[in-house]
């Protein structure tokens, strides 16, 4: 066994880990507006929220730099591990296929408990989000159609939407072919006798979702109790009277 490599993979999430753990809602808003991201609407230092409280031109670069993070911590993961360097024998990538699994999680519990916050933080969702755009953008576009028809449509509640998402989009993980031109991810472990199960991005997404999940979990309690925030594209965001959505309540969670 190569210990070297190993603690290459452990360094991998560690950085992974600190990419994440940016707070740049906190830290341009602050920069921008003076406010604190934690102490309006629903106290939670992501980047919905921070357009909700910014609006659209400060919270949409937060809300970029976010799912950025997920972006470039798979990518760096990628290019580096598929260096001849960790490649043993043959023409399977163990290495790779470790550290692209782990990294994205790692970054995603870096922004959810993040070091600066005193670990607290966002939900991960983009993370998760420009994690996908970069392994297979059809997994992408399955999850935010998913999360749409959701949100839009039924008029569930956000956190509660997400969570039912990943119930779809792992599965569609696993099945959905593609590799686009910036990374083979997707072909590197084939599974099934016709090699139809695509595993690398399937577990990834997985344990991603994972991940989210504790930050997310309180949303089901609430969204039966009538008291989850909920977002809609005609109405705006609508929070019930007796939820209380300032910074006290999302330290509770």
């Amino acid at each position: 066994m190569n210990y070297l490599i190993i603690l290459w993979i452990v360094l991998a999430c560690l950085v992974a880990y600190f990419i994440g753990a940016l707070p740049f809602s906190v830290w341009i808003g602050n920069l921008a507006t003076g406010k604190d991201l934690r102490d309006y609407n629903i106290g939670n230092p992501g980047g919905f929220n921070a357009m909700i409280t910014y609006g659209a031109k400060v919270g949409l670069t937060i809300t970029f730099l976010d799912i950025f993070k997920g972006t470039i911590t798979i990518a760096l993961i990628d290019q580096i591990f598929s260096l001849a360097y960790f490649t043993e024998g043959g023409t399977t990538n163990l290495w790779h296929s470790i550290a692209c699994i782990l990294g994205p999680a790692f970054c995603i519990l870096g922004h959810n408990y993040t070091i600066w916050l005193k670990f607290q933080g966002g939900r991960g969702l983009g993370v998760l989000m420009g994690t996908l755009l970069y392994v297979n953008p059809l997994v992408f576009m399955t999850f935010m159609f998913m999360i749409s028809i959701q949100t839009q449509a039924l008029k569930l509640p956000s956190r509660l939407s997400n969570i039912i998402a990943g119930l779809f989009v792992i599965p569609a993980a696993f099945f959905i072919p593609l590799s686009p031109p910036w990374t083979g991810i997707a072909g590197l472990w084939i599974a099934g006798g016709a090699g139809y199960a695509y595993m690398i991005q399937g577990f990834l997404t997985l344990l991603m979702w994972a991940a989210i999940l504790h930050k997310h979990w309180s949303g089901i309690v609430h969204a039966f109790t009538g008291k989850e925030w909920s977002f809609s594209a005609l109405e705006g965001q609508k929070i019930t009277d007796d939820f209380d959505t300032k910074k006290e309540a999302a330290e509770k969670e």
